[in-house]
């Protein structure tokens, strides 16, 4: 008999296949809809902390979702060595201006969240939807308002988007 410590699972058995093309399309889910929450708030010394809290948020999914083959298939080493190209969520000036970057950024994620489903199970896609929400999160909170951005961290105007995104994916703000 088997004691349980001398049981390991490989979890890399489980990974996903993925296209080059599906693989940027599911990048551009959070992508998507963080730079939605960028563009409710943008400044020029917060928009380059934003991105890079968005870029360390995306370099940590692969080991905080290392169960999830979703998402482990999408950042997949061997696979982000052949690059990525992800959709680019194509906004004007009048977008930003009227208020309809979030809009099309849910539909980019509307698009990404099908995808999705087709390849994983529900838990994977809820946690595929936790990321988007989390990416999110992590670019709000990236700057603060004001000059510098040394004010509030999470601005009225990021929060309703953070709220919005939340609400259409079913997920919850861990915190803000």
């Amino acid at each position: 008999m088997l004691g349980m410590n001398s049981v390991s699972i490989d979890t890399h058995f489980m990974a996903i296949e993925l296209t080059s093309d599906e693989r940027n399309k599911l990048l551009g889910g959070p992508l998507s809809a963080a730079m939605a929450v960028m563009a409710v708030d943008m400044g020029i010394f917060s928009s380059a902390q934003e991105a890079i809290a968005l870029g360390r948020e995306l370099a940590q999914a692969g080991s905080r979702y290392a169960s999830n083959p979703l998402i482990a298939s999408l950042f997949d080493q061997e696979a982000l060595k052949q690059g990525i190209k992800p959709e680019k969520l194509e906004v004007s000036v009048d977008d930003v201006r009227n208020g309809k970057v979030l809009d099309k950024a849910l539909a980019e994620v509307d698009e990404a969240m099908v995808l999705a489903r087709s390849k994983g199970d529900a838990e994977c896609c809820q946690q595929y939807a936790q990321l988007i929400v989390d990416s999110c999160k992590a670019v709000a909170a990236a700057a603060g308002n004001g000059l510098f951005g040394s004010g509030e961290k999470v601005t009225a105007n990021e929060k309703a988007a953070l709220d919005r995104i939340s609400q259409h994916l079913g997920v919850p703000i861990t915190t803000v």
